[in-house]
């Protein structure tokens, strides 16, 4: 058997085997295939016109460099310079008569082989067609970035066989996006990754860093065959095929090594070898439209995505965006398919998003107000496109031109590029050897130049600052026993003394894969985000105070949860750093000025001022006040303080706002964003020195109030009247649902253990109510009592006293804890169906009440609330009890007629305003 018939046999069985490796008469391209093979069988002429009908490369093939004599003789004849034959016209045109593209890459017969299928099979044409057409909606935004790093714009057709210009296509390797960005690639340009967003579905983004890496491949390699194959391929796999091909090679060869000597070779994947045949072809119908009769109105290019784009707070909803612009979300979608989720990343920066450009006045001016009426609970996450990725149709011709290393053909790179990534290397193959110098050693004294070639092959430069060999290529083993030659060790020996050299060296690689963003923080707590880029032009920097929205299982001790951001932002000129950080630095100060303790006291009493007027005017107001002042004096965390204010409709949400800002504007909570050509170790001492004025104030914890209290308050009233305030559990906490079944047994108008002891019982007293005052950070628990007539204080406290020790100490009835969760869960219950409740279009606005505020806020709290009821038991009333009602932190403001005789036990005198007074001689109590 001859091996022409043998290697089309052999070619057939390969198809089978890798397409399906099914029972043959199973699938028609099985059968296809196996016939064409058993046809070459017969005729071997038919390998000299291999079939056209499908551009795939046929990537399960072994290297060609195992394949039989015949199947290499077939590609070495594929990768030769393109004839006027391989055009195949009808007409006897020439391609000198085709407009060609403007990438340097002569042509092979194996790309005038893609032409033909792009240009005259009916498949080919479609793929072409549908292609071209996507094309027109990113054509303007690659072209422009291909035209500003001053590549030629011809790659844009990189996209057309990567992904067919489809940005959500994923490839089975996991490639994503219109350029197809493999994961690490992806990362080494920036393009973040995570379960909210895929940076390399990215329009804009995607493509400045495509922009950028073929920049990058192409000064390193030098040529557009290579530049384009390591782009499918890596770089790596490019260095080792020139490597191998460099060691194989004659030494009287002249002219550096092109792509079709790797793929005559064989060293290279067949997908490789075909990819940039197919870019090339793709190019050159694309120019030749009109020739090839591809110009067809029905198929003309989708109109041209002209973005614009707005900044919008992490964690918003893509619904609220599209709203406020007029656009619907999937035409949102279409210009941002980096975003996985129905929201912008959550964060602590805002987001850019990107709208058409004539809906960018609209969405800045419209935005604030849909973001106000946004909906507070969690939606549901979008699944990320599962679209794949389109075929590589790839296949790559011959450069013979001349050899351009480190973009020498290309125009100065722009400094918006940033330095290059790659790491730097000089590819194997791609200079003249030396003659060989063996036996003349009077030649090693001539000033030769260098030269390198890899592979262990012609002269190796010693470099002066690449003391490990990295730049040579020849690295300095690591060990001094296996695997080192002597010329290893006696380099290893030339090491000794520059150490310098070396730490230098070993930092520059460590800095390869670093981080492009540094985070660290300031001793007082501000986070900086440092991004070095040298190529920038200007320096960016901007500061946010945002607090992140607690999650659904955190306390609501910690305070209502509320997110907020508050930004500024400013560029200089790196010469100009301290200035802009002095700015940035004073803004920020003033942000976090905002939250001071005197001024976060004087929002709170202008919130109340209203509620405060009020109960001035109300009978017994003033004693309310006086508890206030008392429990929360000048300097405590919770100066400003009115007890009650929070019920007040106007004032609640302000109130609650302002509980909020010491969270916001902490110091821990503000971060520094800079980006430019700077460096932490001169960023790092401006901001501190910017920012040494700015101290990290820890939240100090609310106790008890710190020993018993009396005031006296004279007051229009008709008669005496006792209050007793304690300092309480927050809302939100632990105890919560335990304090408020304690208040409900003790004061509730249903239950009231204490109305029972000491009006009913006792005759001490004519009238009993209590007050829970729920807060954030502490809650108020009072108890005011009406004296009876002839009846002392000091019995009436007695027995107030004794029945909080005993509640403290037995706990209360079995009948009365149940009683007391019933009424409060039936209270919620209510509450809860209310919010659940269409209202009819004509009744009236419901009251904003404390519950419903918090409802809002955080959604869950009334259901946990629920569930906290129901496991309240008798130990923890009484250990709330004993732990809240206790003599020792406990303010008593008696409250006198105006004008009344202090001559009734209550008190010893009657001052005019509320001032502390001396204890009166009371009876001791029994302790609780």
């Amino acid at each position: 058997m001859s091996w022409a018939r043998r290697a089309a046999l052999w070619t057939g069985l390969g198809a089978l085997i890798c397409g399906t490796g099914a029972v043959v008469g199973q699938a028609p391209s099985v059968r296809a295939s196996f016939s064409a093979a058993y046809r070459a069988f017969r005729d071997p002429g038919l390998l000299e016109r291999a079939p056209v009908d499908s551009p795939v490369a046929a990537a399960c093939l072994p290297p060609v460099g195992d394949a039989p004599p015949a199947l290499t003789a077939l590609v070495v004849r594929e990768f030769q310079p393109a004839t006027d034959e391989d055009l195949e016209d009808p007409e006897g045109a020439t391609l000198a008569t085709l407009a060609m593209p403007d990438l340097d890459v002569p042509l092979t017969r194996r790309t005038m082989r893609f032409v033909r299928f792009f240009a005259q099979s009916d498949e080919g044409r479609a793929a072409f067609q549908r292609r071209f057409r996507r094309a027109g909606a990113y054509r303007e935004i690659v072209e422009r970035s291909l035209r500003e790093a001053g590549l030629p714009e011809d790659l844009l057709w990189v996209a057309a066989v990567e992904s067919g210009f489809d940005p959500r296509a994923v490839s089975p390797a996991g490639a994503a996006g219109l350029w197809q960005f493999m994961p690490r690639t992806g990362e080494a340009y920036g393009l973040e990754q995570s379960e909210w967003i895929d940076a390399r579905m990215s329009l804009a983004r995607a493509t400045d860093a495509a922009t950028a890496h073929l920049r990058d491949l192409y000064e390193r390699f030098g040529r557009w065959d290579l530049a384009l194959a390591a782009y499918n391929l890596g770089h790596e796999g490019v260095l080792r095929a020139l490597s191998k091909v460099a060691a194989t090679r004659d030494l009287e060869a002249r002219g550096p090594i092109g792509l079709a000597e790797l793929a005559q070779a064989g060293v290279i994947p067949r997908e490789t070898a075909d990819y940039v045949p197919q870019i090339v072809a793709f190019a050159i119908v694309a120019a030749n439209r009109a020739r090839f009769g591809l110009d067809l109105p029905d198929v003309a290019p989708l109109p041209p995505l002209d973005l614009g784009e707005v900044a919008v707070p992490p964690g918003t909803r893509l619904r609220t965006i599209a709203r406020a612009a007029g656009i619907s979300t999937a035409v949102l979608r279409e210009h941002n398919p980096e975003l996985l989720r129905d929201r912008v990343p959550p964060g602590r920066v805002d987001h850019l998003v990107s709208l058409p450009a004539d809906r960018v006045a609209r969405a800045m001016a419209l935005f604030p107000a849909y973001l106000e009426h946004e909906e507070l609970d969690e939606g549901q996450a979008d699944a990320p496109s599962s679209a794949g990725a389109a075929a590589a149709l790839g296949a790559a011709p011959s450069l013979d031109g001349a050899l351009a290393l480190d973009g020498a053909s290309l125009p100065p790179r722009p400094v918006s590029l940033g330095r290059n990534r790659l790491p730097l290397f000089t590819p194997p193959g791609q200079a003249p050897a030396p003659m060989p110098l063996l036996g003349n050693p009077e030649a090693l004294e001539a000033k030769l130049p260098i030269v390198m070639i890899g592979g262990g092959v012609g002269w190796r430069p010693a470099f002066e600052d690449d003391p490990l060999g990295v730049r040579s290529g020849r690295l300095i083993a690591a060990s001094p026993f296996d695997g080192v030659d002597g010329a290893d060790l006696a380099a290893r020996r030339a090491l000794k003394g520059r150490e310098a050299e070396i730490e230098k060296q070993i930092s520059l690689l460590a800095g390869l894969g670093r981080e492009q963003v540094q985070r660290f923080r300031l001793p007082n707590g501000i986070s900086v985000d440092l991004r070095e880029d040298p190529a920038a032009p200007l320096v960016s920097i901007s500061a946010a105070v945002a607090v992140p929205a607690p999650s659904a299982g955190e306390a609501w001790a910690a305070g209502p949860a509320l997110a907020s951001e508050a930004r500024v932002a400013i560029t200089v000129p790196p010469r100009e750093l301290e200035v802009g950080i002095d700015l940035v630095a004073a803004r920020l100060r003033m942000l976090l000025g905002e939250a001071s303790a005197a001024r976060v006291a004087e929002l709170r009493r202008q919130a109340s001022e209203a509620s405060r007027r009020a109960l001035e005017r109300t009978p017994y107001g003033p004693s309310w006040i006086a508890l206030g002042g008392a429990l929360f004096p000048a300097g405590h965390p919770l100066e400003g303080t009115l007890i009650g204010a929070r019920g007040d409709a106007s004032a609640a949400s302000e109130l609650l706002l302002t509980e909020s800002l010491r969270r916001e504007r902490g110091a821990a909570q503000a971060t520094i964003a800079l980006s430019g050509d700077v460096s932490r170790a001169a960023v790092e001492p401006a901001l501190a020195r910017a920012l040494q004025r700015v101290a990290a104030e820890p939240e100090r914890p609310v106790g008890p109030h710190p020993r018993e209290e009396r005031l006296v308050v004279e007051d229009a009233v008709p008669a005496p009247r006792l209050l007793y305030g304690w300092l309480a559990p927050p809302e939100g906490g632990a105890d919560e649902a335990s304090l408020r079944v304690a208040m409900e047994i003790l004061t509730g108008p249903r239950v009231a253990r204490l109305a029972k002891a000491l009006a009913a019982e006792g005759q001490l007293a004519t009238e009993v109510t209590g007050r829970l005052s729920l807060g954030a950070r502490a809650s108020v628990a009072a108890v005011e009592l009406t004296p009876a007539p002839s009846r002392s204080a000091a019995e009436l406290e007695q027995r107030l006293d004794a029945e909080l020790a005993s509640l403290a100490a037995s706990g209360p009835t079995w009948k009365e804890l149940s009683l007391a969760k019933a009424l409060l869960r039936l209270d919620l219950e209510k509450e809860l169906a209310r919010r659940s409740a269409v209202a009819p279009p004509a009744a009236s606005a419901r009251p904003i009440t404390d519950l419903r505020l918090r409802a809002a806020l955080d959604p869950g709290s009334v259901p946990r609330l629920l569930r906290a009821l129901e496991e309240v038991d008798l130990a923890d009333v009484r250990a709330v009890v004993a732990r809240t009602f206790r003599r020792e932190h406990r303010v008593i403001v008696t409250t006198w007629p105006r004008g009344a005789a202090a001559g009734s036990g209550l008190a010893t005198a009657a001052p005019a305003s509320p001032v502390p007074s001396a204890p009166p001689a009371f009876p001791a109590p029994s302790a609780p």
